[in-house]
């Protein structure tokens, strides 16, 4: 279970940028830019978590593997 954590968090990360996008852009289509600024800032931000995540998990499993 350990080695799935950070996985799972990466996934989850994911979709949150995923969910984000789509809402931001719904409501762009609906109220324009300037209404919808914030939600392209939480998938933004969400983005980076995601890379984050993925860059500490693929150095945390290289350093683990046998040598």
């Amino acid at each position: 279970m350990k080695q799935k954590l950070p996985f799972i968090l990466e996934i989850i990360w994911l979709l949150v940028m995923i969910v984000g996008l789509l809402a931001a852009i719904h409501k762009t289509m609906d109220y324009g830019f300037t209404e919808s600024i914030l939600l392209y800032v939480i998938a933004g931000i969400a983005g980076l978590m995601y890379i984050g995540r993925r860059y500490m998990r693929k150095i945390q499993e290289k350093n683990q593997a046998p040598k």
